[in-house]
C-alpha cells in the first residue's frame, strides 16, 4: 500500500488517491498478487457466521480471516484461537448466564419502547472481555430489527418506560474517529516511531521529522462508517414517523490539533510539520465527513425518513484560526484562553459545563466537545426536556454516554425521561491481536486485505460492501 512521507520542508501531497472522488468506494486496483475479484460474493459471511482477523507475529504479513459458525451451547463458549471472546446461543434457552441474559432483555425492551415488531432477539450473543481488567465483559446481544441483524450492547434500556411515542423530538448522535493507529504515525529523527494518537500514549523522546499517511481509508474507518449508518437507518425506521428527527455527525478535526501541542511547546515539532499535520487532518475530515453524510442520508432514504435533518457538529471549529497562528507564532494560548473561546460562541453548555469544572485543561477539551453533542441531545441546551437522545457509536466511546448521563444528573435534568440511550454494534469483523486478545480496529487495523483460511486474499473493504449493501435477510450482492 502507498503510503504519503512528508519530510520536513516539502509540500504535502493531497491524502485519498485511492478512491473514487466522487463516492469514497474502494477501486478494484492493486490487489495482491493472487487476488480474485468475485471471490468477495462467495466469502460473504452468512447470517450468523462470526469473523474474526488475527494479526501474526512477524511485521508485514497478512492477518487471517476465520469464520465461526453460531454455537448451538447456551452456555458461553470461547471463540477457537482467541482469548476473552465468547460466544452463546439464543434468547430463552435455559442456564444462561445472568449477563447475557440481561442484555437479551435489554433488547426486548427496546423493541417494546419502539413498537412491537420493531426490534426482537437475535440468535446469539457476543462476549468481549476488557483486557485490561478481566472482571469486566461486555455483551453484544443479537437484535433483530426489520431488515438488518446487529449484535447490541445497550445502555439506558433497564428502566425503559412508555414508549418513543411520549417523546416531542428526537436527537441522534453519532461520530467516527480519524485515521487508525496504523494509518496515520510520525517518524522521529532516529526513524522511529512515535504515537501521538492515543491517549495513554508516551510523548516522544526525540525530535519529530517527518508524517506518514496511508492513501487509503483505514478498514477502522470505513467499517465504522457502514456499520453505524445502517444502525441510524434501523434506527430510523423504528421511530414514530410524525416524531421529529434530526442527526448530529460528531468528527473530530480540531481535536487531532491538539494531540501535537506538547510536542510542539516541546520544541520536538518544527512549525512546517505542525502546519502540515494540520492540514493533513483537514484533508481526512473532509473526507470522512462527506462518506459518512452520504452514507446516512442514504440509510435515511431507505427508511423513508427522508425528512430528517442530518447535522455536523462544530466540535472546536472556533479554536482552529487561532491554533494555526499557535504554531505559526510559537505563542501557543493558555488552556483558559482556549476554554473562553469555546464559551464565547454563546453555546450554553460550554458554560454550564465550566461551572463543574469540566474541562479542567486542554487535553480534557476535545473529550469534552464530545459530551456537549451528547448532552444537546437531550435538550440541556435550550428550555425544553422532551428530546428522545439516542447515541449511536463504537463500543469504545460509552464511557463518553456514561459521563454525558453522570452530568445531565449533575445539572439537575429530569432523570431519563425522556430516555437517553447508547446503541453500540460489535464491530462487523472482531480483531486480534497476535497474542489472541481482542482489541478495536482503530488499534489493530490490518489494512484492506486479509488471508482466509484457505490463503486466498479477501478484499476486506469489499467484503463490507457485500454485508451492507442491503438488509441481511437478503441475497448476496453481484460485486463482479
Amino acid at each position: 500500500m502507498r503510503t504519503h512521507d512528508t519530510p520536513a520542508g516539502g509540500e504535502a501531497p493531497r491524502a485519498g488517491c485511492r478512491f473514487l472522488a466522487d463516492t469514497d468506494e474502494p477501486s478494484p486496483t492493486d490487489e495482491p498478487p493472487g487476488a480474485d475479484r468475485t471471490s468477495p460474493v462467495d466469502q460473504l459471511p452468512g447470517p450468523d457466521e462470526l469473523l474474526v482477523i488475527k494479526q501474526t507475529e512477524r511485521p508485514g504479513e497478512p492477518a487471517v480471516l476465520h469464520r465461526y459458525d453460531a454455537p448451538a451451547d447456551p452456555r458461553p463458549r470461547p471463540v477457537p484461537g482467541t482469548r476473552g471472546l465468547w460466544r452463546t446461543a439464543a434468547d430463552g434457552v435455559p442456564d444462561q448466564d445472568k449477563a447475557v441474559r440481561r442484555a437479551f432483555q435489554r433488547v426486548r425492551a427496546l423493541g417494546a419502547y419502539f413498537g412491537a415488531g420493531e426490534c426482537a432477539t437475535g440468535p446469539d450473543a457476543l462476549i468481549v472481555q476488557s483486557r485490561r481488567d478481566r472482571a469486566h465483559k461486555a455483551v453484544f446481544a443479537g437484535a433483530e430489527f426489520r431488515g438488518s441483524r446487529h449484535r447490541l450492547h445497550i445502555k439506558g434500556a433497564r428502566k425503559l418506560t412508555g414508549t418513543a411515542k411520549d417523546a416531542e423530538r428526537a436527537e441522534l448522535v453519532s461520530g467516527v474517529c480519524l485515521f487508525s493507529h496504523r494509518n496515520l504515525r510520525f517518524v522521529d529523527e532516529h526513524g522511529d516511531c512515535a504515537e501521538l494518537l492515543r491517549a495513554d500514549a508516551a510523548p516522544p523522546a526525540a525530535r519529530l521529522r517527518s508524517v506518514t499517511v496511508e492513501d487509503e481509508l483505514s478498514l477502522y474507518e470505513y467499517e465504522t462508517v457502514l456499520r453505524q449508518s445502517r444502525v441510524i437507518g434501523d434506527v430510523a425506521a423504528m421511530l414514530p414517523p410524525s416524531l421529529p428527527l434530526t442527526v448530529t455527525v460528531d468528527v473530530p478535526r480540531v481535536q487531532y490539533y491538539l494531540y501535537l501541542l506538547d510536542a510542539y511547546q516541546g520544541g520536538l515539532v518544527t512549525t512546517e510539520l505542525a502546519q502540515r499535520y494540520f492540514r493533513l487532518v483537514d484533508s481526512r475530515y473532509t473526507r470522512v465527513l462527506d462518506l459518512f453524510r452520504r452514507r446516512i442520508r442514504r440509510a435515511l432514504d431507505a427508511a423513508g425518513r427522508t425528512d430528517v435533518a442530518v447535522r455536523t457538529a462544530p466540535g472546536l471549529d472556533p479554536l482552529a484560526e487561532c491554533l494555526a497562528e499557535a504554531v505559526a507564532t510559537g505563542d501557543v494560548p493558555h488552556d483558559d484562553d482556549l476554554l473562553a473561546v469555546m464559551i464565547a460562541t454563546g453555546d450554553p453548555m460550554w458554560k454550564e459545563l465550566r461551572e463543574l469544572d469540566v474541562p479542567h485543561d486542554r487535553h480534557c477539551l476535545g473529550y469534552t466537545s464530545y459530551l456537549v453533542e451528547l448532552l444537546r441531545a437531550v435538550g440541556l441546551s435550550d428550555d425544553g426536556r422532551g428530546a428522545l437522545g439516542i447515541n449511536v457509536d463504537s463500543f469504545g466511546e460509552a464511557l463518553l454516554f456514561d459521563q454525558a448521563r453522570q452530568l445531565r444528573q449533575e445539572l439537575d435534568a429530569p432523570d431519563d425521561d425522556p430516555p437517553f440511550l447508547g446503541l453500540y454494534a460489535a464491530e462487523t469483523v472482531q480483531t486480534l491481536r497476535p497474542d489472541g486478545h481482542v482489541a478495536s480496529l482503530y488499534l489493530t487495523d490490518p489494512g484492506r486485505y486479509a488471508l482466509g483460511e484457505d490463503g486466498v486474499p479477501v478484499d476486506l473493504f469489499r467484503l463490507l460492501d457485500g454485508v451492507y449493501a442491503q438488509p441481511s435477510n437478503a441475497p448476496p450482492p453481484d460485486l463482479t
